[in-house]
This record gives structure tokens, C-alpha cells and sequence, in this order.
């Protein structure tokens, strides 16, 4: 029996903390969509509702901003931008899932009077593979990357489609 309390990956900050580096950032991708969505679509609502209510997970979410993108006003430049992104984040989505749904595991060896620790996820075909702290930061630098596009691009689109009106302001 198992007791959350005295779980051992809880009790290793450094995984912790990058765990929720992982889980901000791809959350800060959802926002990203949304604001993209809202001026392809026109529409905010329809694109929040797209993005946290019509898709439930990671791959159909993809799916659908493509879609809406392909369908979108926007240049054959600029989609073609954006469907690059978002073919990025998609290849970096089943890394995303190993290390968000994956449970953890650490196994100890001695090898003469020293012991090592290797941290590890169990697939769904319940084999283990090795999940370093690089592999998890090499994750976070990756999606950050993409992010950071998607932001200059998503700024780049609100400016041209939907400029401030100076009586607004």
C-alpha cells in the first residue's frame, strides 16, 4: 500500500517545481489559442469555448485550432506560420503527457558503498523509462520556445485584425 504522505516524489522539490513549470506553460498555451482564435474567429466566446470546453484533450484541442486556423481570414503566410507552431507543440504534446500523466517511480541501486538514484515513469504498457531532470527542462525550453513565437505572432494578429481604436482608449 501506497501512502501519499510519504510518496517519494513529493518529497524531491527540484521535480516538483518543474512539473509546474510544465503545467504553466502549456496552460499559458491554452490563453495563446484563445487570444489567436478570438481574432480568426472574430468571436472570444466561441474561441474560449473551443479551446476549454470543446476539446477535452491535448491532441483534439490541436485538431481544432488547425481547423479553425485553415478556415481563418488570416494570410496563407500566416497560417502557415501558426499550423508550424502548433505541428510543434503537437510533437511536443506525448513528452508533455509522460511527464505530466506518468507515475514516478524512483529506483535506488548500490553499487559498492555508494547508492544512486534514477527516476523513472511507468508507460501504459506498464514498462520504465528513465525521466531526467534535463528531459524535463529540455521539455520546459522547448515549449517555451514555442510559446514565445506563438506570443509575437498572436501580437503580431491582434495589431493587424483587430487594431485599438483610439476612442476607446
Amino acid at each position: 500500500m501506497l501512502s501519499t504522505g510519504v510518496w517519494h516524489i513529493e518529497h524531491r522539490e527540484p521535480v516538483l517545481l518543474l512539473y509546474g513549470k510544465v503545467c504553466v506553460r502549456w496552460a499559458a498555451l491554452d490563453l495563446l489559442l484563445v487570444q489567436i482564435l478570438s481574432v480568426a474567429l472574430c468571436n472570444s466566446p466561441a474561441a474560449r469555448d473551443l479551446i476549454f470546453n470543446g476539446s477535452s484533450f491535448g491532441k483534439n484541442r490541436l485538431d481544432a485550432v488547425n481547423r479553425a486556423i485553415g478556415a481563418s481570414r488570416f494570410t496563407e503566410e500566416e497560417r502557415s506560420a501558426l499550423l508550424a507552431l502548433t505541428k510543434k507543440t503537437a510533437d511536443l504534446l506525448s513528452a508533455r503527457n509522460d511527464i505530466v500523466h506518468a507515475p514516478l517511480v524512483i529506483s535506488l541501486s548500490v553499487n559498492g558503498d555508494k547508492i544512486a538514484s534514477k527516476l523513472t515513469r511507468i508507460s501504459r504498457q506498464g514498462k520504465e523509462h528513465e525521466l531526467s531532470i534535463e528531459k524535463i527542462e529540455a521539455h520546459i525550453n522547448a515549449i517555451g520556445s514555442v510559446l514565445s513565437d506563438l506570443e509575437l505572432l498572436a501580437q503580431d494578429l491582434d495589431l493587424k485584425y483587430d487594431p485599438v481604436d483610439p476612442d476607446d482608449l
